[in-house]
């Protein structure tokens, strides 16, 4: 019972995090935002990875070189493009197209030669494809603004897929709390060199209250206990378990999305949601296992 309590916590955070982050990029700019919450959370990790690291032992040198490389896609691409095509794109568009990150990760799986695929993984895929193509709306061949937004957010669930199938081998044998720390600082070390003009032009004492709160939410609430609780609950059950719970993510980004912000739930992306909802269903029924999830979702 108390696994599922995480779980759910982790879900409502993830989901949450969607409306927060839309909050916060009406007065950060997105790459700024970025910036920020990867080295808040590189320094907040640091002392719980130090601690895990005196049981587990650090990466040696050839590891962290790994690490450095897999921080690119895992925390660099993955985050900016999140931060960026959310601020396009509606928190709804955005969760549904995170959610088929299972899918999208037994491509890349297939296409480096790790998976093989039998009927169900190929009926996942193409029903999961089928989704994101209508979410895009390439029947009528539409540019604008939230495809564009939406696009983006494809280029993060597709790097972050990528790194997860890349850094299996290497997180089989680190300690994940302690890899998520290392991920994140060599993920600033990369942001803060670009974001720093952003962050040099900031004027944190004209932010709203609101905009305070939701920035202390994102990077202690769905950064934080967020990956916490992932970890617990990764520690007791299998990760496929662990990935089923990713369905709340978009009723409740969705949920907000419709109360706070207005955006109206039509035909077409019900249609989309349930194409790419079966084709994640259909990816568990096949037996594919979610890769163990290094760091936290709602980027």
């Amino acid at each position: 019972m108390t696994v599922v309590l995480a779980l759910l916590a982790v879900q409502v955070l993830f989901g949450v995090h969607y409306y927060a982050a839309r909050r916060i990029m009406e007065e950060i700019p997105p790459f700024t935002w970025a910036t920020l919450r990867v080295t808040a959370a590189g320094l907040l990790l640091l002392p719980i990875a130090w601690w895990r690291a005196r049981a587990s032992g650090m990466p040696g040198g050839a590891d962290l070189t790994r690490l450095a490389g897999l921080s690119l896609l895992g925390v660099v691409i993955n985050q900016v493009c999140f931060v960026e095509g959310l601020s396009r794109t509606t928190p709804t568009h955005s969760s549904l197209i995170n959610c088929a990150i299972p899918v999208v990760t037994l491509i890349v799986a297939l296409i480096l030669g790790q998976e093989r695929a039998g009927p169900l993984k190929w009926c996942s895929i193409a029903l999961s494809l089928c989704g994101v193509l209508t979410l895009l709306r390439v029947d009528s061949l539409a540019w604008d603004r939230v495809t564009h937004g939406d696009l983006l957010t494809l280029v993060n669930a597709t790097s972050y897929s990528t790194f997860l199938v890349l850094s299996r081998p290497l997180l089989a044998r680190i300690d994940a709390l302690v890899a998520a720390a290392v991920l994140f600082v060599f993920g600033s070390l990369v942001l803060l060199p670009l974001g720093a003009g952003g962050i040099m032009a900031l004027e944190p004492a004209a932010w709203s209250p609101a905009v305070w709160g939701w920035a202390v939410f994102v990077v202690l609430g769905a950064t934080m206990t967020a990956y916490v609780l992932n970890y617990y609950a990764l520690r007791r059950v299998s990760s496929s378990t662990v990935a089923l719970f990713i369905y709340l993510q978009p009723i409740l980004a969705a949920s907000l999305d419709r109360l706070l912000l207005g955006t109206p739930l039509t035909p077409r992306l019900g249609l989309a949601a349930a194409l790419i909802f079966g084709g994640v269903f259909l990816s568990f029924r096949a037996g594919q296992r979610r890769p163990v999830t290094p760091l936290p979702r709602g980027a």
